[in-house]
């Protein structure tokens, strides 16, 4: 059965209307990239000021992009990018949307709608509907989330990313044809987080009826951990081949960060900015349009500040934040200590909870506060927050010693923040980026970095099911589900314990 483009007639017609194809000659296209370049000359760096307004563009479809990325072309696409996405959980999302998913039929009775009709529902779990439609599906093609839906509508970049000239042109170049630039950490997290945290411009909004109604609940999501587990279905520079690497060290391409775990540090401090923006978003939409998006929204908040175990002492109840009065409920807390964490590696202020206190402010006096307070109190914060982004993004790779400093920094940083927390989600976070920075720095010896890797993974449940999707007869539970099925017993005694390191080697 396939995800066609049944739709309400409403939404069809929006999305359409927001998805005109723009038709433009090689001289427009020309000058767009030269527009884009002269601003982002005299631009600030990026996370830093506001974005340029971005064209429009068409959308031609996944099949197109499959004709060549599932063969051999040469040093630079091999079959890894279509052998890898085919069973990426993405590509198959579009299979919640289907009434046959008991899950799905259980919250259609429930909420009276039809998921394929249904706006917030299409907007994380499929791809647009000003798309091309899948008209069969085969074993590399599926109609979940498309190629486009990541990587940006293709219809002026399709053919120029074909080109030589293409491998090398900068961020900004690749915009103005429509491009995503996914290898910048910045952009690469928003995309990310856009549905699994939400955001409100795109409609990629769960409500608590969702949650109410069955829809699984949103785990702490770290961005380059979740890759990895999810399978790349692209290569990076420095894995290709000696030529292709020649090639970019020749043409001074760096889009990268320099390392995994500083990539995932940059993802933590997109998704606490994410989570400001959620609520000043969704809270400007009230004021706006409080019929459509009524007053509060409790999903945007944390949930354990309600749901947590009845009894005393309880981990969940003693993990909100200081500055919050109990009963009142907060801001989503998963990010914070990683965020923390990232600040003070950026030598900026660590403690999240003291940049946040305006909405606990805020949160305290009322109930989910009101939207004109919330809506007072964003734009400081956020500002802070890209000055810690755009610090971050500074240190590029090939700097070994100032690397494996900065690594042996970010152990003992997130040793000490994970034997103090007392919240699963985020110990979670810090335990993801740890194993990631464990594989990188070489300050302890390999048998003993190894125990510790495995030591966290088991208690915090670091592994994400193989292959990314289970289908039938694989009994392999979703990963939603198994977090769930951990955070329900954990110890966090044990928790604090797996972060414990031993004393570090001499520098070599």
């Amino acid at each position: 059965m396939l995800v066609r483009r049944s739709r309400s007639a409403d939404l069809k017609a929006a999305v359409e209307a927001c998805a005109v194809r723009m038709t433009c000659t090689a001289f427009v296209a020309c000058m767009l990239v030269m527009l884009v370049m002269l601003v982002m000359q005299q631009a600030p760096v990026f996370g830093q000021g506001e974005r340029l307004p971005q064209p429009t563009f068409g959308w031609k479809g996944a099949d197109l992009c499959i004709r060549c990325h599932r063969s051999e072309q040469g040093d630079w696409v091999d079959t890894a990018t279509t052998a890898t996405w085919r069973h990426d959980a993405h590509s198959r999302s579009h299979l919640a949307l289907l009434s046959d998913n008991p899950r799905t039929q259980a919250m259609e009775q429930a909420l009276g709608f039809k998921a394929v009709e249904q706006k917030s529902c299409v907007a994380c779990h499929t791809h647009s509907s000003a798309e091309p439609p899948i008209d069969e599906e085969t074993s590399v093609l599926h109609a979940g989330i498309s190629c486009e839906t990541c990587h940006g509508a293709a219809e002026a970049y399709l053919e120029k990313h074909m080109e030589k000239s293409w491998r090398f042109l900068d961020s900004a170049e690749k915009a103005a044809f429509g491009m995503h630039d996914l290898r910048n950490p910045v952009l690469k997290a928003e995309n990310c987080l856009s549905c699994h945290l939400g955001d409100v411009s795109t409609d990629r909004i769960i409500t608590h009826q969702m949650y109410a109604a069955g829809h699984p609940p949103l785990a702490g999501f770290e961005m380059e951990s979740s890759s990895k587990g999810m399978g790349q279905h692209w290569k990076r520079v420095w894995e290709k081949s000696e030529k292709v690497q020649g090639l970019a060290a020749a043409a001074g391409y760096h889009t990268e960060a320099a390392c995994e775990s500083q990539r995932a540090l940059i993802g933590s401090l997109v998704a606490l900015k994410k989570t400001v923006t959620l609520v000043h978003d969704y809270a400007q939409e009230a004021v706006s349009l409080p019929e459509a998006h009524p007053w509060p929204e409790l999903a945007i908040y944390d949930c354990q500040s309600c749901h947590h175990e009845l009894q005393v002492p309880s981990w969940r109840q003693s993990s909100a934040s200081r500055h919050a009065v109990p009963g009142r409920p907060s801001l989503v807390r998963w990010p914070r200590q990683l965020a923390g964490v990232a600040m003070a590696h950026a030598g900026r202020q660590a403690d999240v909870d003291a940049l946040l206190l305006p909405y606990s402010v805020g949160l305290n006096g009322r109930p989910f506060g009101t939207p004109d307070t919330l809506l007072q109190i964003s734009e400081d914060t956020n500002g802070i927050i890209e000055e810690a982004i755009a610090g971050l993004q500074g240190v590029r790779r090939g700097d070994a010693s100032v690397l494996w400093e900065q690594e042996h920094e970010l152990i003992a940083s997130l040793s000490a923040a994970g034997r103090r927390s007392g919240e699963f989600e985020a110990a979670r976070q810090l335990g993801w980026v740890m194993v990631l920075a464990l594989r990188q720095c070489r300050t302890w010896p390999e048998d003993v970095r190894a125990q510790k890797i495995a030591e966290l993974t088991a208690v915090l449940g670091l592994d994400f099911p193989e292959p990314a999707y289970p289908l039938p007869p694989s009994e392999e539970k979703p990963f939603w589900q198994t977090s769930l099925t951990l955070a329900s017993g954990v110890r966090m005694e044990q928790v604090h314990q797996a972060f414990l390191m031993p004393a570090a080697l001499p520098k070599p």
